[in-house]
């Protein structure tokens, strides 16, 4: 996940027409520190609690963002504030998602969650591409991306489902004192998979408004790593967010 970060700002940043090393250097070594104080007893010291470390990470996202804005007050010509604004959001949003994977597995029974993010933009993406190549008549966002069709929208929650399904059966194969909340699930299961076709759609979007057709070239004919972990960004952050703060998915 610190690899994802890292490659990650840099390929968003570089999309943004912010690739100076006074920019992509600060940005890095924020996803560094972000990281490395989230996983503490890695190395052999005590974890921060969590809300302190939210507060740290708040942060950082400040001291990040208020210097961006600072490049655009001093280079005007250079820099403007929409453009710096929107990137310093984008590297948080980055960043959260990557943090957030990490977290997860710090939640109680968060090893049989971790897998649910990869389950949730897999496992989407593959019925979708399916079902609307196939049944695909009524087109879901011509404008960012022409291919994708409300039908394979459909298929794709239907398929996470599925996903979900097959996975909690693996688990009570394996572990039978697990108790899975099914209504949780299946709530978690659709939401996500929405989730999932909106990261997909929003980091077309931004690659269309900045005129570039993949955010890399790190993986030959599949673009960089945004490119991948666009749909898994998203999912990891509601997906932690979901297990965390609402009560009644607790219990798998």
């Amino acid at each position: 996940m610190l690899f994802v970060a890292v490659v990650g700002l840099f390929e968003l940043l570089r999309c943004c027409k912010l690739n100076k090393w006074y920019i992509i250097v600060p940005a890095e070594i924020m996803a560094v520190t972000a990281h490395f104080i989230c996983r503490l007893h890695v190395f052999g010291l005590k974890d921060i609690e969590p809300d302190r470390l939210f507060l740290i990470y708040v942060f950082m996202a400040c001291i990040f963002i208020l210097y961006l804005f600072a490049l655009s007050v001093f280079m005007p010509d250079k820099y403007n504030i929409e453009t710096n604004g929107f990137a310093g959001l984008m590297c948080l949003y980055v960043l959260g998602g990557t943090i957030a994977t990490v977290m997860l597995c710090e939640l109680p029974n968060g090893r049989f969650y971790f897998p649910l993010i990869f389950i949730s933009a897999w496992m989407t993406d593959w019925f979708a591409y399916m079902i609307g190549s196939k049944l695909g008549k009524h087109k879901l966002c011509p404008t960012i991306s022409p291919k994708k069709s409300v039908e394979g929208a459909i298929g794709g929650i239907i398929g996470n489902i599925v996903g979900f399904a097959i996975y909690t059966a693996v688990i009570l194969i394996f572990f039978k004192d697990i108790k899975p909340n099914y209504v949780s699930l299946l709530i978690s299961a659709s939401v996500l998979s929405v989730v999932s076709q909106l990261g997909d759609l929003f980091m077309s979007l931004v690659k269309r408004k900045f005129g570039i057709k993949d955010y890399g070239k790190i993986m030959p004919g599949h673009g960089g790593i945004l490119d991948r972990f666009d749909s898994i960004t998203a999912v990891s952050v509601v997906i932690f967010i979901f297990y965390s703060v609402f009560e009644f998915t607790r219990g798998f």
